[in-house]
């Protein structure tokens, strides 16, 4: 059994969803404690969370889920591209949420359906083009 989990932790799918899953964690109940107890703004509670979920999912995913030996870019680099990604990803993400809630889905059902369309995506660009390996 140890085997088996040692072996699944080496696929970066798994890690990648391990991250991924205590980034939604993280930024839903960032979410849900800014829109819902503070009754802060949609908008502003959706993107603060966001940008928490992001800085903690870009350490994660580079030291954990896409862990080489040596990237193709270098940090600064891979910073800038997760940046320009997260931000259309904010974009997309604060459209779904308010779309939906402009034809009755409740937020926070928005933000979860929200935060598993960007996360499809986002595995492919991590590993294809951000956290891609140098090759010699």
């Amino acid at each position: 059994m140890k085997r088996k989990i040692e072996k699944l932790h080496q696929s970066s799918a798994i890690r990648f969803l391990t991250v991924g899953s205590l980034t939604f964690l993280t930024e839903y109940i960032v979410f849900y404690v800014l829109y819902v107890f503070l009754h802060w703004n949609l908008l502003v509670a959706n993107s603060l969370s966001f940008a928490v979920g992001l800085s903690m999912s870009f350490m994660l995913n580079r030291k954990w889920a896409f862990k080489k030996q040596s990237y193709q870019r270098k940090f600064h680099h891979q910073a800038i591209i997760y940046i320009a990604l997260a931000l259309s990803n904010l974009v997309i993400n604060n459209v779904i949420v308010a779309g939906l809630k402009d034809i009755g889905i409740d937020p926070r059902i928005g933000k979860v359906l929200a935060i598993a369309t960007i996360a499809v995506w986002n595995f492919v660009i991590y590993k294809l083009i951000i956290f891609r390996e140098k090759t010699d």
